[in-house]
């Protein structure tokens, strides 16, 4: 029987659409850094955001056949670049701006919060590992009313690696010491969830929603599957187990 349920967010808990190519998004975001005398032209600052994330993929090549962006890293960098500089708070702070500025809807999946919450009276622990900045998802967890369902976290941006990587789940189960039997994880993505939670030796549940690629598989196959994307199926397959 599993003890412990390991999900993703975004894609899986979370529906979420941002667009980080909307030019009123980068005026936005030049017109806030103009307050801190850091001043880009709205196409000067994308690609000047775009380039520094590249750069970071490329050194975090180096150590990971997955590398992650730290994006409060990337915020840090547009400071330096026009001589100036931002503490961590408010590269943080600025960050998250700038997701409000491309996000264009969030909201929780249907049967997600009745979902979590039978697993809980059921004496299951709740984890998430997710490819992930942590100073969005702490924020967007804690406004959707997810965050007090979990007992802890794993964000991508935080080990500079993401999904389908074993490194994250491998990090969630030496931090909360799990026995990777008791364990079984639920995303929505044939590969960085799927693939990811087999690299790792963890049972998955694949749950096919909306924001689930149509036009790739899974090269490991998962142990269930959601094809209808219906939320409330989980309890029904996983408590049985």
């Amino acid at each position: 029987m599993y003890k412990n349920f390991i999900f993703d967010v975004y894609g899986t808990l979370v529906d979420i659409r941002t667009n980080e190519y909307e030019n009123s998004a980068w005026s936005k975001l030049s017109e806030t850094l103009s307050f801190y005398g850091v001043d880009y032209t709205p196409q000067e600052l994308s690609e000047t955001y775009f380039s520094s994330c590249e750069w970071q993929m490329r050194t975090g090549a180096k150590n990971f056949k997955h590398p992650e962006v730290d994006v409060v890293e990337v915020f840090r960098h547009l400071f330096e670049n026009k001589g100036k500089k931002a503490g961590k708070s408010l590269a943080t702070h600025l960050a998250q701006e700038f997701r409000s500025f491309t996000t264009q809807y969030i909201r929780v999946y249907d049967g997600v919060l009745e979902t979590l919450t039978k697993l809980k009276k059921a004496g299951k622990k709740l984890y998430i590992v997710s490819n992930a900045q942590s100073c969005y998802t702490k924020q967007e967890l804690a406004k959707l009313g997810l965050r007090k369902y979990f007992s802890g976290i794993i964000y991508s941006s935080d080990q500079k690696c993401a999904k389908p990587d074993a490194t994250l789940f491998n990090a969630l189960i030496n931090k909360h010491k799990l026995e990777r039997k008791q364990c079984v994880y639920i995303g929505n993505d044939p590969v960085t969830d799927v693939d990811g939670a087999r690299n790792a030796k963890i049972d998955c549940l694949w749950i096919k929603t909306n924001l689930t690629p149509c036009d790739v598989s899974p090269k490991l196959a998962p142990k269930y599957t959601v094809s209808s994307g219906d939320f409330t199926e989980i309890t029904k397959i996983l408590l049985k187990k």
